[in-house]
């Protein structure tokens, strides 16, 4: 068990991906120089109107870009392994705090075939996009064990659908969740609502 801090926003933050953040506020300013400074991670997880996610990503910060006079960040994150909140402390610091559990598959194996569906039907979506550039995906780009967290940051899946696939504790899960997504997607993409769906990436860069 572990303490940590914690940022809550509004995004699903992945392991293995990375997000820029601007950090304004002073309680989390002091939480990311913290951070910085002793290279130790802190957790993003999920804020949505009365209710905070249990299960987040434990993080760090892979750059600080620009540090404005009045102490303004703007920062490079990282996700790393997935987390669950056991007990949250508010007062011991300007901001929150919480003990934690790693939050680990309970079976990461999955189906090849499955995967290929998946990356199959994605690759149809990018190359039938025209308005915006998404790049293909293919089995040698998948070098990290969880394919399915790869494949989701450009998929244009909703806050609650990157939750419940964060929350996921199996790969094959995860895949068959990515599978209905994109299948429902392809027939709308000749449309406006397919493409505002695609263009919810939120900024995730691919690592």
């Amino acid at each position: 068990m572990n303490r940590i801090g914690l940022f809550p926003l509004g995004i699903v933050l992945f392991p293995n991906a990375s997000y820029p953040l601007f950090i304004f506020e002073s309680r989390y300013k002091k939480l990311i120089n913290k951070c910085w400074n002793e290279q130790k991670p802190f957790g993003i997880n999920l804020l949505l109107p009365k209710k905070l996610s249990e299960v987040g990503c434990l993080t760090v910060v892979s750059d600080v870009m620009k540090v404005r006079e009045d102490g303004d960040m703007e920062i490079l994150v990282t996700g790393k392994n997935r987390f669950k909140i056991l007990q949250i402390f508010d007062g011991l610091s300007e901001y929150l705090q919480a003990d934690i559990e790693s939050y680990d598959d309970l079976d990461s194996s999955f189906d090849p075939d499955l995967l290929e569906n998946v990356l199959d039907i994605f690759n149809q979506i990018a190359q039938k996009v025209k308005k915006f550039k998404i790049q293909e995906i293919h089995l040698e780009d998948l070098d990290y064990k969880l394919p399915s967290f790869t494949i989701a940051l450009k998929s244009g899946l909703s806050l609650e659908e990157k939750q419940r696939l964060l929350e996921s504790r199996y790969e094959n899960e995860r895949l068959e969740l990515l599978y209905r997504h994109l299948k429902f997607l392809y027939p709308l993409i000749d449309k406006a609502e397919g493409l505002e769906t695609l263009a919810k990436n939120d900024g995730y860069f691919s690592l």
